[in-house]
């Protein structure tokens, strides 16, 4: 009998997806967990992304682990607060995590929200940054 391995998709360009990959790789879980790179430009993108969300009910969000057969959580802050307790793992002691939530984290956020308004302008000229695909 084969034991089930969570499966995580994660988008290349999401600091959430970023935030959880970091988490599991400090926490040393990275061997327990299959990552599925989910990048915008890739032909496959579109295909996997209606899988999962057909498989999940819901409307894809990243990062997204199967976590049991056709069980999903989203949310990074979520599915790390789920392996952590799993785990045992006490996140705030991972120094590394602790200094992106800290620093890059919440600067990945304004410059989001700062790019929010010459987004519409960029798309309606057809150049959609890869970030915001």
């Amino acid at each position: 009998m084969t034991t089930f391995q969570p499966k995580a998709y994660v988008k290349t360009t999401c600091p959430y997806s970023f935030k959880f990959r970091l988490f599991v790789t400090e926490a040393g879980l990275a061997d327990q967990i299959e990552f599925v790179p989910m990048d915008p430009e890739a032909s496959d993108f579109q295909s996997i992304k209606a899988d999962v969300e057909a498989r999940s009910g819901a409307s894809l969000h990243f990062p997204t682990v199967e976590v049991e057969p056709n069980e999903f959580i989203d949310d990074s802050d979520r599915l790390i607060a789920h392996f952590s307790d799993l785990h045992g793992i006490d996140d705030s002691s991972l120094a590394t995590l602790t200094f992106y939530r800290e620093g890059l984290f919440p600067t990945f956020l304004e410059l989001f929200a700062l790019c929010a308004s010459p987004l519409a302008w960029l798309i309606r000229l057809g150049r959609t940054p890869r970030a915001f695909k």
